[in-house]
């Protein structure tokens, strides 16, 4: 099974960033998510973590704990999730147009109300605005 990530970035004030994917690409095109992604060979999961989130949305971040692990949809990847935070603080977001198609700075109760979503984030979400 390959290796997977999930960046879980919160601006602070409850929101969370959300992602559609880009409609053009192979797995889940436009499905909403959190960024995230393949872990390379010889990368660690947090490398992965930091590299992903400046590929699909420019920001540089510090990796924190492992807070969750799923599957993908297809069973294909374990997924590792991870706290971030911003580093530096301000940063604006700056797509990659063919990774993200939109984004969003959500609640997880407002995330919960995106069309599709996957289903990992969905029961992540759940369980996260069940236990508040």
């Amino acid at each position: 099974m390959k290796e997977g990530v999930v960046a879980v970035l919160d601006d602070g004030a409850g929101r969370y960033l959300f992602i559609r994917r880009g409609l053009t690409l192979e797995r889940s095109p436009g499905w909403w998510c959190f960024v995230g992604g393949q872990v390379e060979p010889d990368e660690t999961l947090e490398a992965a973590t930091a590299r992903e989130m400046l590929e699909e949305v420019g920001l540089h971040v510090k990796v924190e704990a492992r807070i969750h692990e799923s599957l993908s949809p297809r069973g294909e990847f374990k997924l590792h999730w991870f706290s971030t935070r911003l580093d530096p603080g301000g940063q604006q977001i700056v797509p990659c147009p063919v990774e993200v198609d939109e984004w969003r700075w959500l609640s997880l109760a407002d995330g919960l109300r995106l069309h599709p979503i996957l289903p990992g984030l969905r029961n992540w979400l759940e369980h996260r605005t069940e236990a508040r």
